[in-house]
Formats: structure tokens, sequence, C-alpha cells
């Protein structure tokens, strides 16, 4: 991102998008007491300095098969940004960041197909040069994702006039069918620019422009589209990222994943195969802050039997693009 300053006003525009991403520039100058003009201008700047994107979510099913994995790393000494770099590089990699905690390195992992995601765990990712060890957790299902986190600016009443301003929604369940031409052709497009104008995105894909909103529309209805806000936490007032992996008995695996799933710190949260139960990430205003959270504060915290804490030192991808 190059040097651009956030203020409280650029601030309300992205907590706006988080609740409304394709919502027009009218509806949110009118939810943020502002001209379309001003709104436009605040978007433009943000999006042309990098220092936010809308893009799309794309149910997992769509991209890859079966699910993912969380592989946590152990390095060589001094070797961790060499690694970290090599599986940055990766197009399985949908995440990857530097750590300081139980690993080095920690990664999502995602191959195309069951057979390709065991090869890279079982053969490419430890011939790696400078990785030492592997933890591999696989997640089982996703809870909530960065899609459903929002800064906490809005009120009660612009909330509810942005909500169902094609926010899209997670897909209750995998789609039994495949995409068609037009649905995938879509869904390339709008993958990297949630906000792109239905005329421009008829002429991108050679439609009429009614039928390319009523492709979009469901496709967002149907959660296999989620749009959301791409932005850094560190640049909007989160100083300090973690990521968890959480224990509890078997009896509250329901009732804490309802509680961390709402939780306002929550970004990502999984339920995983692996004693961990939850691999959980979170965005904090500081170490204070997440200190509170991990000694009780969220409901449910009674419950946890053991919990893994690691810093999220630098982050080198998100969502399948990496940062500069």
């Amino acid at each position: 991102m190059e040097d651009t300053v956030i203020d409280d006003i650029d601030l309300d525009l992205i907590a706006a998008l988080q609740t409304a991403p394709r919502a027009s520039f009218d509806v949110l100058a009118r939810v943020l007491d502002s001209s379309a003009r001003t709104v436009a201008r605040r978007y433009a700047r943000l999006a042309g300095a990098g220092a936010m994107r809308v893009i799309c979510e794309i149910e997992w099913s769509l991209m890859t098969e079966g699910l993912p994995a969380t592989v946590w790393i152990g390095t060589e000494p001094g070797r961790a940004p060499e690694v970290a770099q090599a599986l940055a590089a990766r197009a399985d990699t949908p995440f990857v960041s530097l750590t300081s905690g139980a690993a080095d390195v920690f990664c999502m992992l995602h191959g195309a197909t069951r057979a390709d995601t065991t090869r890279a765990l079982t053969t490419e990712l430890p011939a790696v040069p400078g990785i030492r060890t592997l933890r591999t957790e696989w997640i089982l299902r996703l809870l909530t994702s960065t899609a459903s986190w929002r800064l906490p600016r809005l009120t009660s009443g612009q909330i509810a006039a942005l909500t169902g301003k094609n926010a899209g929604r997670p897909a209750a369940h995998p789609r039994d069918t495949p995409l068609s031409g037009l649905e995938r052709d879509t869904v390339a497009v709008l993958r990297n620019d949630a906000r792109m104008p239905f005329s421009t995105l008829a002429r991108t894909l050679g439609i009429t422009e009614s039928r390319a909103r009523r492709t979009v529309a469901a496709l967002l209805e149907s959660g296999l589209l989620r749009p959301r806000v791409e932005v850094e936490p560190r640049d909007i007032g989160y100083a300090v990222e973690a990521v968890l992996s959480i224990g509890c008995r078997p009896g509250a695996v329901k009732r804490l994943a309802a509680s961390l799933a709402d939780h306002p710190t929550t970004r990502f949260l999984a339920l995983t195969a692996a004693a961990s139960v939850f691999t959980y990430g979170g965005a904090f205003r500081d170490e204070e802050h997440l200190a509170d959270f991990l000694t009780g504060g969220f409901e449910g915290s009674e419950e946890v039997t053991s919990l893994e804490c690691s810093l999220q030192l630098e982050v080198l991808k998100r969502y399948w693009t990496a940062r500069p």
C-alpha cells in the first residue's frame, strides 16, 4: 500500500462496504450522510492506492476438490522468510504468514484435488529447503470467514439500511451441479472486482445487462459468491493479528463455535480434524486487547481445555493473492 492516510470518514466507508460490498455510491452516501461524489472519490482513492479492494470469496467446492488444511511449519534458524516466500509463490496456498509462537510459518493449503493436497503435504512441502517440521490439521467445516468481519463503527440504523444490499451469504451446502459456462465466466470476472457495474460485466461477457444482473443475483443468493472488503487490519487500527488452536470438550463444541463466530475480533473460524477442534484467526487493536481475549474475553471461555496462540508477524498472502 502507498502511504495513504485513512481517516474516520474512510473507516466509515470501509465499515459500510463490509456490510454491503456492492451497494451503490448513492446508497452509501445516504447511509453515511455524505454525497455520492464524495463517497466515490474516497473509494477511488483507497482502491487506487491499494489500501482496500472489494473482492468475491468463492465457495470452496467451486474452486477445488475436498477441504483445505492448515499447516504449522517449523524452519531452520533464519530461514523462515525464505520458506514463507516459497509457499506464497505456490498456486495452492490461499494464506501464508510469518508467525511467532507455535510455528515459524503458518499457511493454508488447498490443492485442486484431494490427491494434489495430499501430495503437497506428504512430498512437496517436506522437500522445501529450510523446512524442519510440519504439523497438519485438516479443516472439516468453515464456520465463518473474513467476509463476516465488521468494523464496529455503524449505528444499528445504518446497518439496517445497508442489510441485503447484495452482500451475499454463506452457502448452506456445497453445490451438487457444476457451474454453467456463463456462471464460471462471471465468477472469474467478479473474483477480483466485486463492485464491477452490471453494464461493464455485460460488455465483458458479451451478454445483455439484464442477463448479467440475473446471473450475479443467483450466485449471490446461493452463497456461491460472497463479496467482501479486503483490507489490511493494521491499516485500520488493528495492529495485532493472531491465529489460535482452541480445544474444548465434545459437548461444548456447538456452543463455543457460536460464541467465537459472533465475536467481533473473529476473522476466520474453522472446525478441524485435530485435538485443537478449532482454528481461529482474529484481529486485535493491540497486545492488551489480545490478552483480554485470551484471559476469558469471550462467552464460553470456561469450556476451553487447550489454547495455543501464535502472532502473525507478517502476512505474505491473503485469499490467494500475494501481498506487495
